[in-house]
């Protein structure tokens, strides 16, 4: 993005019991304090505490290094930055006690009334989140007995729901390691409890997955609840799921959630919230100006495309980011390739820029590295991704070009926009990048034949 940003990294009291204490009580209350301990260490993150670390998320290091030019990195071995997985450990989910983060007193949000558990579903789910039982490594066996116990869950139907929100209110979970993750098919606990709530569905399973919605406050399990419940009740709780992104993006703002990534969140605004979610996007732009251009870009029916144009011909930091954004948009919309043609025109890109123009102009498309809701990674070859690190904010992101942009069609648009631009500049700097989108283009016509938009 802006290459002039020194920002943007690329990748990939202890105390004594007091001797007045009767023997009699000091059992009972040296019980009491345990048990206290014990509990405080699963309560709700509130909204002015900062968030547990989350083993399931993890992060590229910073290097340091400016990036290179996209039409350099071309010929490179692109790194998507995953770390070796933690431990595994028994966590504290990131939640609030409440919704209304703009306001000083968030209201709390009392759990939905819902029967005892039953024993049966009890101990099931005690069997799913037991770290004796699920360890770092586990047989073939083991991960079978796992997915069997889950899959009963999830046949119980609503029966099974009150024993996964008691779970879920506990705020705990077990990050697996990428080893047990591929074996079971999830993460960690709480997501395959998401996953067995949007399976049995219904009233009970929209209830129970709305309450963890209005409680929490991490970035990717929004973006998971977001998806689940609009798989059991499409396009009803959309509204909900954009204020719960709102809401944990003022507390980021505020510096609630220091470290975290708030991709989903963007994701979430930008999905759930359409055009909407405009003034979200742009009041996010001073500190996520990254994250906010690339959701921009990605509203429906090209919603931000006025946002981004204005940010282009203005002289604020994220100038350069809508400009990347149009071109990623060029061929696609009128309105953009307008944009870039004028400020050509008139030299108002410079030389330095020009090479960070080229992803957008050969069809590369901006995504979220910690997306919920996007794919994209696993359709793409990775010779053909590449990863952008932004230190402020912990922004991190990536590029890889969509099936539409690998037509003929759209490769033959592209090559007469790019010719187009040729003419109206003379520098040469701009003519080498130009000329290095054009050579991206040609090495990926042959390869479009199979390819369906």
């Amino acid at each position: 993005m802006n290459p002039n940003d020194p920002r943007r990294q690329s990748r990939a009291p202890s105390g004594r019991p007091e001797p007045s204490i009767r023997p009699g009580l000091s059992f009972a209350l040296i019980a009491l304090l345990v048990a206290g301990v014990a509990g405080a260490g699963f309560q709700f993150v509130k909204r002015h505490r900062k968030p547990a670390a989350v083993a399931s998320a993890p992060t590229a290091p910073a290097t340091g290094a400016k990036p290179a030019p996209v039409a350099a990195a071309e010929s490179e071995s692109p790194e998507i930055g995953v770390l070796a997985p933690p431990p595994l450990k028994e966590t504290t989910a990131v939640a609030v006690a409440g919704k209304g983060a703009r306001s000083t007193e968030p209201t709390s949000v009392a759990p939905t009334p819902m029967p005892e558990p039953s024993p049966q579903s009890r101990q099931l789910v005690a069997s799913l989140s037991d770290l004796q039982r699920v360890g770092r490594s586990m047989t073939p066996e083991q991960a079978a007995e796992w997915k069997q116990n889950l899959q009963q869950l999830v046949q119980q139907g609503r029966d099974s729901v009150p024993a996964i929100a008691e779970f879920l209110r506990q705020n705990k979970d077990v990050d697996f390691g990428s080893g047990v993750s591929e074996a079971l098919g999830y993460g960690s606990v709480r997501r395959a409890m998401f996953d067995a709530l949007a399976q049995i569905g219904g009233p009970e399973g929209v209830a129970a997955t709305r309450e963890v919605l209005q409680n929490s406050a991490d970035p990717r399990e929004i973006a998971l609840l977001a998806a689940a419940l609009d798989k059991m009740a499409p396009e009803e709780h959309r509204q909900e799921a954009v204020q719960a992104a709102r809401d944990a993006l003022a507390m980021a703002a505020s510096g609630k959630l220091e470290g975290a990534d708030v991709g989903p969140l963007f994701e979430v605004l930008q999905k759930y919230g359409g055009a909407a979610a405009l003034p979200d996007l742009e009041q996010s732009m001073d500190q996520w100006k990254y994250y906010a251009t690339a959701a921009l870009a990605q509203l429906p029916d090209g919603a931000g495309v006025p946002s981004l144009i204005q940010l282009a011909q203005g002289n604020t930091s994220a100038r350069i980011n809508a400009l990347e954004m149009l071109a990623q948009m060029s061929v696609q919309y009128p309105d953009a390739k307008g944009v870039l043609i004028d400020q050509a025109r008139a030299n108002k890109i410079s030389p330095n820029l020009w090479p960070y123009l080229v992803s957008g102009l050969v069809g590369d498309e901006y995504h979220f590295q910690s997306s919920e809701l996007d794919d994209t990674l696993r359709r793409v070859r990775p010779d053909d991704v590449k990863t952008t690190h932004v230190a402020f904010g912990n922004q991190n992101l990536y590029t890889a070009p969509s099936p539409a942009s690998l037509t003929p069609e759209n490769i033959s648009e592209r090559m007469t926009f790019i010719q187009q631009l040729e003419t109206m500049t003379s520098d040469p700097a701009a003519l080498k990048a130009l000329q290095s989108a054009r050579d991206v283009l040609t090495r990926r016509l042959p390869s479009t034949a199979a390819v369906t938009p």
